[in-house]
């Protein structure tokens, strides 16, 4: 009788264990239900926005964070300091999104560096702008002007033809636009003389050169007013500015909200307000859509 009732009370004693390990494995601290949110529920979702010092962090915080915040999501920003670390650590999962660059240095990039990276919506933009602190006018442009220009090749192309536009060289009509250098030129009646830096560095080269043409996210961080150019980019299709996710993420919540958000009235808002910086963006051609 003993041992029988010794064995009823072992077991009894071990249903008891085995039944609130069950409950702790269920209680709120091992709780992983929150990791994968059902569709349409963004509590428990982070979004992690590459960014690269200047207008476009401005942007996504003044324009774009406060809609996504209502809907739920919370937001951490990692700031990179040149244009190729946000690409990178996009493709690798450190960051959820990215907003820098245009759709044409993004495929670029994505193809030497073999990313599978798309933009889903693009952005107004500011372009590029022929700055001098001691020139007045394009028409007062010396002869044999030291002139600098972005380094990475995309950006390169890009300066050449902006000269182009304000009528101080001419590209060879053989070479495809987007491959222009200055050894691309078919004429250069001032003698231009180039100097090649890399882009974030252009602001500062005004002291030592007669002319810059300057990427206007640059230009703008560095407190110049992109009305004081002495011409501004006339934007072709490629080139205006883009925010970049990893190509698995194009169709996820997230990014859908983002898309719905810049076509929002709350964001065209901020974009219109005199009082910011983004007012003389060049507009997307779905900029009202």
């Amino acid at each position: 009788m003993k041992t029988n009732k010794l064995v009823k009370i072992l077991s009894l004693a071990i249903s008891l264990t085995l039944s609130f390990a069950l409950l702790a494995g269920c209680s709120n601290n091992g709780d992983t239900s929150r990791q994968i949110p059902d569709e349409g529920d963004t509590s428990a979702v982070e979004i992690k926005v590459g960014v690269c010092a200047g207008p476009y962090e401005d942007m996504f915080r003044e324009a774009i964070e406060p809609s996504l915040k209502e809907k739920g999501y919370t937001l951490e920003y990692v700031q990179f300091s040149d244009y190729v670390q946000p690409n990178r650590a996009l493709d690798a999962g450190e960051i959820n999104v990215n907003i820098f660059q245009h759709s044409v240095y993004l495929k670029n990039f994505s193809e030497e560096h073999g990313l599978d990276l798309v933009h889903i919506t693009e952005i107004p933009t500011a372009g590029m702008g022929i700055f001098s602190d001691g020139t007045a006018s394009i028409d007062k442009v010396q002869d044999g002007a030291e002139v600098a220009i972005p380094n990475d090749v995309t950006n390169l192309a890009r300066a050449i033809r902006v000269l182009e536009q304000a009528g101080l060289v001419r590209l060879d009509p053989d070479v495809d636009p987007a491959e222009a250098t200055q050894y691309t030129l078919s004429e250069n009646p001032k003698n231009l003389k180039f100097v090649e830096i890399e882009a974030p560095q252009l602001p500062r080269s005004l002291e030592s050169v007669d002319l810059a043409v300057i990427n206007g996210n640059f230009a703008l961080d560095a407190g110049l007013n992109l009305s004081d150019a002495l011409f501004n980019e006339k934007l072709q299709e490629g080139y205006v500015n883009v925010i970049a996710v990893r190509a698995e993420d194009e169709n996820a919540e997230f990014a859908k909200d983002i898309v719905s958000t810049v076509h929002s009235d709350a964001f065209r808002s901020v974009i219109e307000d005199d009082s910011k910086q983004y007012v003389s963006f060049f507009r997307p051609k779905d900029y009202e859509q």
